[in-house]
């Protein structure tokens, strides 16, 4: 399916996925815990994988 180049044609694809009971704008969903938390721990283990590889390498 092509890009739309008017509003009009916007618009057509819009009403209808609604008439297919397709929502165009879902509601957006809230970071979940999990992410942030795994995230949080790469974060801490690449700190830890550098300032070791510092250390090794000048003391």
């Amino acid at each position: 399916m092509k890009a739309p180049e008017t509003i009009e044609e916007e618009l057509e694809i819009i009403s209808q996925a609604l008439e297919a009971g397709i929502d165009p704008f879902p509601p957006k969903k809230p970071p979940s815990r999990w992410a942030k938390t795994a995230l949080g721990w790469f974060m801490v283990v690449m700190m830890v994988s550098w300032v070791s590889q510092f250390l090794y390498q000048y003391v």
